[in-house]
Formats: C-alpha cells, sequence, structure tokens
C-alpha cells in the first residue's frame, strides 16, 4: 500500500522548545524559509557551543543551555509580540515584521565563549562582534543581502537602537531578549525566580504617538502588573542566580586563567601553549586597552578583519569547546605553576572563596596577599564590583497607560517606584581569594 505524501508537512520545521512549545517555521513561506537557512548558517551553529548563563553550571547543575536555543526563543517572543501588535496596527506592523524578526534572531550571533564571562577576560562587547558577524563576509551576510540588498545593514541599524519602537521591542527594558532569557534561565536552573506572566505583557503591548508624533511602544492599564512581575522576576533572578557568589567566583576565576595566559604570552610566547586563534584573542585586551578600554574596532562592511588582527575565522574558533581543551592542555602540559594550578581548579571546580569587601577587613586582605606573594596574588585575589540595577526611569523608559494618559512605570506602579531604589542588594563589591587562605 502507497501511503500519501503530506508536502505540507514536508515545510514544516519545527523546534521542540522546553519554554515556548513548538516553534514552527513553515518553508513554504519565504519569511520563514529566510529564517530557518539563516539558522543552518555556520555563525548562526556555533551558538550550540557558547553556553547562555557561562559557568553558571558550576553553580546551577541544569543551566547547560546554549545561546543557540535563547536566540530561537527570543525570535518567537518577538514573533508573539508582532501578532498581537499586528491585529492592531496591520499597516504599520506588515512591512517592518521581518526586519524585526531578524534582528530578535541575529542579535547575540556576537558572544564569545561561555558568553557574559568572556567579555572581562578578554576584553571585549558581544555586541561590535554581532555587528561584524552581520556586515563581514560570512553566510549570514550573504543570506540577507541574498534576500534583498541592504538588509544587513538595516538589521544592524535596528540592533544598535536606533530605530524607535522597532528596537524596543529586540533592546529595551522589556524585550523579547529579557523576556525569552528570565523565563529559560529560571527553568534552567531549576528556579522559579524568573518566572512570569509574558501573555499577558504580550497582549498589553500598544503603539501610539507622542507629542511630536512619534510612535512608541506602550503597555496597556491592565497590564501593568504584568510588568511589575516581569520586573520582579529580572530584580530576584540577578540577586539569586546571575549574581550568585559562587558564579561570581567562577567568572573570577576564569578571568585570573585568560590573565595569566595573556601576560604568559606577552613575557614569551614559548611558555605558553595555544592556537593561533586563541593566541589573537589573548592579544585582544592589549589593543582594547591601548584604545581607552574600548573593544575592537568593528569591521569595515565587506571586509574579514579587524582592526585588532582578529579575523573572523579567529572569532569562530574559540567557543566553550575551545576554551575547555586548552584548560585541559594547560593543566597537563604547562610549564607554568600558576596557568596549571588556575586551569586545574576551574575544571575541578576547586574555586575561590567570595567574600563581601564589608565582610573583610583590609588587614585580612594583606594577610592573603602575604601569604601568596606578590606574583600570584596578582591572579588569586580579585575584587569585583557587580552593579545591576531592575529598572531605571531614565534609560529607554517602560511607557504605560494610566488614566488615559501615557506615563513612565515609576509614575504608575509604587513597586517600580521601589525597585528602581533597589540599588544596594544589587551593588556589592566582592573579594575573592582561595578558599585555604582564609581562617
Amino acid at each position: 500500500m502507497t501511503v500519501p505524501i503530506n508536502k505540507k508537512s514536508n515545510n514544516k520545521r519545527v523546534f521542540l522548545d522546553p519554554i515556548h512549545g513548538n516553534i514552527e517555521l513553515n518553508k513554504g513561506n519565504k519569511e520563514d524559509s529566510l529564517i530557518s537557512d539563516l539558522i543552518d548558517t555556520q555563525e548562526f551553529q556555533r551558538l550550540r557551543r557558547i553556553r547562555q548563563l557561562g559557568f553558571s553550571s558550576l553553580t546551577f547543575y541544569g543551566a547547560e543551555s546554549t545561546r543557540f536555543v535563547h536566540s530561537i526563543g527570543a525570535f518567537y517572543v518577538a514573533r508573539q509580540m508582532l501578532n498581537s501588535l499586528e491585529k492592531k496596527n496591520p499597516k504599520l506592523i506588515q512591512p517592518l515584521r521581518l526586519k524585526i524578526l531578524l534582528a530578535a534572531l541575529l542579535h547575540d550571533i556576537g558572544h564569545g565563549p561561555f558568553s557574559h564571562s568572556s567579555e572581562p577576560a578578554f576584553g571585549f562587547q558581544h555586541e561590535i562582534w554581532t555587528n561584524t558577524n552581520i556586515l563581514g563576509k560570512t553566510e549570514i551576510n550573504q543570506v540577507l543581502n541574498g534576500y534583498e540588498k541592504n538588509l544587513a545593514k538595516e538589521i544592524v541599524s535596528v540592533l544598535n537602537g536606533a530605530e524607535g519602537w522597532i528596537s524596543a521591542i529586540v533592546s529595551s527594558q522589556l524585550d523579547c531578549d529579557r523576556a525569552d532569557y528570565l523565563l529559560r534561565d529560571s527553568y534552567q536552573t531549576g528556579t522559579k525566580y524568573g518566572v512570569f506572566q509574558l501573555d499577558r505583557i504580550i497582549q498589553s503591548m500598544e503603539l501610539e504617538h507622542d507629542e511630536e508624533n512619534n510612535t512608541q511602544l506602550v503597555f496597556s492599564e491592565k497590564g501593568i502588573h504584568a510588568v511589575e512581575d516581569y520586573l520582579f522576576a529580572r530584580y530576584s533572578m540577578y540577586l539569586q542566580v546571575y549574581h550568585h557568589k559562587k558564579t561570581l567566583s567562577t567568572d573570577a576565576l576564569f578571568q585570573s586563567v585568560i590573565c595569566r595566559a595573556r601576560d604568559l604570552l606577552l613575557n614569551d610566547a614559548k611558555d605558553l601553549i595555544a592556537n593561533e586563534s586563541l593566541i589573537k584573542w589573548l592579544l585582544m585586551d592589549k589593543y582594547s586597552s591601548a584604545q581607552n578600554a574600548l573593544p575592537p574596532s568593528p569591521l569595515k562592511r565587506g571586509s574579514n578583519r579587524s582592526d585588532s588582527g582578529i579575523n573572523l575565522n579567529d572569532f569562530w574558533e574559540v567557543d566553550d569547546i575551545c576554551i575547555l581543551h586548552h584548560l585541559k592542555l594547560w593543566v597537563r602540559n604547562s610549564k607554568d605553576e600558576i596557568l596549571a594550578d588556575l586551569s586545574a581548579r576551574l575544571l575541578n571546580r576547586n574555586l575561590f572563596k567570595a567574600k563581601k569587601l564589608d565582610q573583610i577587613s583590609k588587614k585580612q586582605i594583606t594577610e592573603i596577599k602575604n601569604k601568596l606573594g606578590k606574583e600570584k596574588a596578582k591572579y588569586y585575589c580579585l575584587e569585583k564590583e557587580c552593579k545591576e540595577f531592575p529598572y531605571s526611569d531614565s534609560k529607554k523608559p517602560i511607557l504605560v497607560r494610566k488614566n488615559n494618559e501615557i506615563v513612565e512605570l515609576s509614575k504608575a506602579s509604587s513597586i517600580a517606584q521601589a525597585l528602581i531604589n533597589k540599588d544596594r542588594e544589587l551593588d556589592i563589591k566582592w573579594f575573592f581569594a582561595p578558599k585555604e587562605f582564609f581562617k
């Protein structure tokens, strides 16, 4: 018996997402086919090798999700937001829809190994490398501009915040990016801190005109409580998950490993075992420091090399797997005792102890540094300030409708006003050192 082939089903591509359920792409649709092609590019597939939460799995052992999963999730949330807005504003949304969805999908394409953990270690910003991956000689650029001339440039404009409410859907204080990672990170870490009513927020989204006739993104009065829940979820996740002292300690240890490897490289390259791409990454901080702590200059359009000498092939080469491979090499084969020890500590979760600076005296810190000696103290005694606020009423503020007026959120919500002042709990200075040196 011949079974008839369902041609429509062959056009579907389904991602089984643990947060949002089935995320479907209809490859018979021109726009969905473009998105599917972008997902299949080597630059996007690299995100499978970049952990979403950096080294957080050493604190929350389920935190193994990747930037690949989150990026598709952010695309899905943006699509839900646009579906809701399009019902109310079809003529305005339809011509802009694809540009917003693509920006949501590609917003994290420039992340380095272990996501945010690598930025202070190597001295770069992922946003600049996102632009580089979209505008450079990449498969992504080829797919975008093959679909529509200058589309890559338009996506970068959205990501850089130049498109008003369009950019706000992708990058603001309440956007598709944050909405997805709060829910996803909460699930992956086994916590409930990041849970909020996303559907209610999406239903409350509106587009309104200000006094100068500029379109702005607004949340209706019925959605204010859901927005408050979202802000509290963000506050709780930073307090309990993102700034967990074990995770901060791991990031500090990783930074020490990279710092020691860089110092060895600058002192005598023969003392460091590393492939050519990682060597260029290690020198990235040298270039950024020379430019007042700015990251490497982005590529000129159509170029394949940054001012720091790192080309896109070097960028793609260095992912989580590359870093873990080198950590194992340094443990077994490094002639340098400090690099071998730091690498072993990171691989085997022998983390530094974290203490709040206001809970340890300067005398204790001095004693620990003296025990370690001047050279080791540079890598084994670290200080870090963690500063993150759940909401700001000045930077891309959230606008809501209250009593038929459009106002900034804290003017309509006492909870939002209270969270603005939650600076003491999320502004903490830490000291890290090997636990054996604490009495």
